[in-house]
């Protein structure tokens, strides 16, 4: 089995030389250098390497187009010349070059399987890293694995070997991250098509010559993971659901107030009775909607899935008077707040029960 370590680089004449020494060194892989026309020369130095290393190669690239952009073209000149396995991998050791024998000794057990360096499984750690850098990377991970429902407990790393097979899979074309967020594509595309991933623990250096090239990149990284998570089902799902829901209740409130309009009921007790019919009302649409629409169901049995649906709504209701008087009554908190706090609760709710419970049966 032929290995392909591909290394991006852009301005690391520090660290180049040594790195792909240290790759090379007691083994028989290859290694790309993938290089966006760095003016410090680091492909020069790469050119004076390979006239004495023959197991590296260099790829020059016109401009700096993105880290995500050099490894699909490194991917690609690795498939066309035969590799079975490429590994992605930093020039400035934050990577430890010492963790490659462990990732390949992973894939020749497990040759089907995404093999991933973690920083944050049991055995996992970062040096080298202030606090605030920590917890940003921290939380912008949990936040990446929420939303886009991925298992990994490190979505943003970009140490891993990948299959030849998974990569023959992609259309590299059709990829829509070209910086950072490139590694986060790969786990969630991994997951569309229920390939495994294994992960194992390694130690990740803050580099310590040369420029960080991740100024700027979360902002950019953050728009990626939206995107590919208005691909999940789920997310449509509960986007259509909220739709449901904010125009239901404008049907709520229209019935609540033409019915008084016409009837001229003002007493409390007739306000409630006129909420109750309301309620119905809005309620039945809401639910011949998200049936039809929401979670697209063709099977569930009409009668038995309306009463569930009813059930959830009224516990919904009770849950938003609940939540309400919490934030209001108990934690003082302005109204303004209790209604958007309770509603958002309740939303989750109502969403949730009804996609596990009242449409369970139905492909979602």
């Amino acid at each position: 089995m032929e290995y392909l370590v591909v290394i991006p680089t852009y301005n690391e004449k520090e660290n180049i030389a040594k790195i792909a020494l240290e790759v090379l060194k007691n083994r028989e892989d290859d290694l790309l250098v993938v290089d966006d026309n760095s003016p410090d020369g680091t492909a020069k130095i790469v050119k004076n390497l390979m006239e004495k290393e023959k197991r590296l190669f260099l790829l020059e690239r016109a401009a700096k187009n993105g880290l995500g952009t050099a490894y699909r073209d490194g991917f690609s000149w690795g498939l066309k010349k035969g590799y079975d396995y490429f590994i992605s991998m930093d020039a400035d050791f934050s990577h430890p070059p010492q963790s490659l024998k462990t990732m390949i000794e992973l894939s020749q057990k497990n040759p089907q399987t995404i093999i991933s360096g973690s920083r944050y499984i049991k055995g996992g750690r970062i040096v080298g890293w202030d606090w605030r850098r920590y917890y940003t990377s921290f939380f912008a991970n949990l936040f990446t694995r929420i939303i886009l429902g991925l298992k990994v407990k490190d979505s943003t790393s970009g140490f891993k070997c990948y299959p030849r097979a998974f990569l023959e899979k992609l259309d590299f074309s059709q990829l829509v991250a070209s910086g950072y967020a490139f590694l986060v594509e790969m786990v969630y595309l991994a997951k569309e098509k229920s390939w495994p991933i294994l992960e194992f623990p390694i130690t990740f250096t803050d580099r310590r010559v040369g420029q960080s090239k991740i100024a700027g990149e979360l902002p950019k990284s953050a728009k990626i993971v939206l995107r590919l998570a208005f691909r999940r089902n789920i997310v449509q799902q509960f986007i259509r659901f909220a739709i449901v829901g904010a125009t239901c209740a404008l049907i709520d409130w229209g019935v609540f107030y033409l019915i008084k309009v016409l009837t001229g009921w003002q007493s409390q007790d007739l306000k409630q009775v006129t909420k109750g019919i309301s309620f119905i009302v809005s309620a039945s649409i809401s639910y011949l909607w998200n049936r039809s629409w929401t979670f697209e169901s063709k099977k569930g049995v009409l009668s038995t899935q309306a009463i569930k649906f009813f059930i959830v709504a009224s516990t919904g209701l009770g849950l938003n008077n609940l939540f309400f008087y919490i934030v209001t009554g108990l934690i003082k908190l302005a109204d303004i707040w209790g209604l958007i706090i309770a509603t958002g609760l309740v939303t989750f709710w109502n969403f949730f029960a009804n996609r596990l419970w009242t449409f369970r049966h139905e492909k979602s």
